[in-house]
């Protein structure tokens, strides 16, 4: 299916082409009346057909439910089994006679099937165990038919499932940590394998979402389970994990690699939430301040590895250029630094200086955004200049400063930043290395 961002970049790439004399400017309404017929018919077709899907196997189980205590055992087992087996052979004569919309949307109702069987037989057969396990074969089951037919949506929905099941295996209401839950990484790797083979970008976001809340809830479990960790320590950790992934992705997306785009934006999303966070704690670590555990001390310095890593490569590439190499890992040392350091420091003396190293950061995003033509960086760099003026003035300066007085000092470092912005503008004009 295309979308209308699709089609928009895909306007725009024509006109450039048009004008270079690479496309005919004949070619032009062929090529576009083409985009949107193909999205017309996929769009209408896919759409009814999964809606369809849905409903037939909500009304299967519905049935099933309504008339359970009038059907023996026997027969509940072998309905169950039968439909789920006659859904997928209607997909699978579907695929070969190129009716792809419905092979998808039999494919979805046999997956549906397969987990309401689970369901279903723990009921029939009486077997206790831990319920989110079921969600976990479940899970399986659908990674399994997206990969044998193969199925886009059905991926989709076994990425669904699998976050369903990290979830429910935290926060669920059964006392204890499921055993299990170290399966989570095999499966996540197979499922962007899949996604990778498919190139289905949209099961690429809810992996590397379930990825990224899965590091919150074992620095959680770090923290309030086992004592390991301060609060802060925690938050400091995933700050660095996830500025780690987002270089990473970054050398991934300029080598084209899968994903890579959709890694950068979510780790991008949960380094700026988290870093912001992170001054939220300092009060109540100062009045509680323990010495840094082992744990803590051997997790930092993997995760500023990590960034490292990350440089080296980039430098190697020739990706950074000048200083722009030392300030990712700068950047590393500072977000775990920050944290015994800010023990021998003031509330006021801790805010200000990490206030004063967020403030660097979101310029160097704007700054590095604009550099690379990246539309993420750029807002990234531009939501966090934003968050932490405001945090600036309604918390740590609002006893100290005028209000004149701050919007005066904004104002101020606005107009350097545009003077730094119009002269690599210029330089950029003129075919000069920024």
């Amino acid at each position: 299916m295309r979308t209308p961002l699709y089609r928009r970049a895909l306007k725009s790439d024509l006109d450039r082409w048009i004008s270079k004399g690479l496309v005919p400017q004949g070619s032009r309404e062929a090529i576009m009346a083409d985009i949107d017929l193909r999205r017309s018919k996929l769009s209408v077709v896919g759409i009814l057909a999964m809606l369809g899907a849905v409903f037939m196997a909500l009304a299967v189980l519905t049935f099933i439910g309504a008339n359970w205590g009038g059907i023996s055992k026997i027969v509940r087992f072998g309905l169950v089994l039968g439909l789920m087996w006659s859904t997928l052979g209607i997909a699978v004569y579907a695929l070969k006679r190129e009716a792809t919309a419905f092979a998808h949307a039999f494919m979805l109702i046999a997956t549906a099937l397969f987990g309401g069987g689970i369901m279903l037989v723990a009921q029939i057969f009486n077997i206790a165990a831990h319920y989110p396990n079921g969600i976990f074969i479940w899970a399986l089951g659908a990674l399994a038919v997206a990969l044998a037919t193969p199925s886009r949506p059905v991926l989709l929905l076994g990425a669904g499932l699998t976050a369903l099941w990290m979830q429910v295996s935290y926060s669920g209401p059964l006392d204890g940590m499921n055993p299990l839950i170290w399966l989570l990484a095999p499966l996540l790797v197979s499922l962007w394998a899949g996604a990778r083979q498919l190139r289905a970008i949209d099961c690429a976001h809810v992996i590397m979402l379930t990825g990224l809340v899965w590091a919150i809830h074992l620095l959680a479990l770090a923290s309030e389970w086992y004592g390991a960790l301060h609060e802060i320590e925690a938050v400091a950790l995933y700050s660095t994990l996830t500025l780690g992934v987002l270089l990473w992705a970054g050398i991934g997306r300029a080598k084209s690699v899968f994903g890579s785009a959709t890694a950068q934006l979510w780790s991008g999303i949960g380094l700026l939430v988290s870093a912001f966070a992170l001054q939220f704690n300092f009060e109540d670590f100062l009045s509680n301040a323990p010495s840094s555990t082992l744990a803590w001390l051997v997790a930092s310095a993997g995760l500023i590895l990590l960034s490292l890593g990350a440089v080296l490569v980039s430098v190697r590439t020739k990706r950074y250029r000048g200083g722009e190499a030392i300030i990712p890992v700068i950047g590393a040392i500072v977000l775990v630094g920050i944290v015994p350091l800010s023990g021998q420091l003031s509330v006021f003396t801790a805010q200000t200086l990490y206030g004063a190293v967020f403030f660097a950061g979101a310029i160097l995003a704007l700054l590095k955004g604009a550099q690379s033509g990246q539309k993420m960086l750029l807002w990234l760099g531009g939501i966090a200049f934003a968050a932490e003026a405001l945090y600036v003035y309604f918390e740590t300066f609002k006893d100290l400063l005028s209000t004149s007085l701050f919007f005066l000092m904004g104002g101020v470092l606005m107009l350097t930043m545009a003077l730094i912005a119009m002269r690599f503008g210029k330089k950029l004009g003129k075919g000069g290395e920024p």
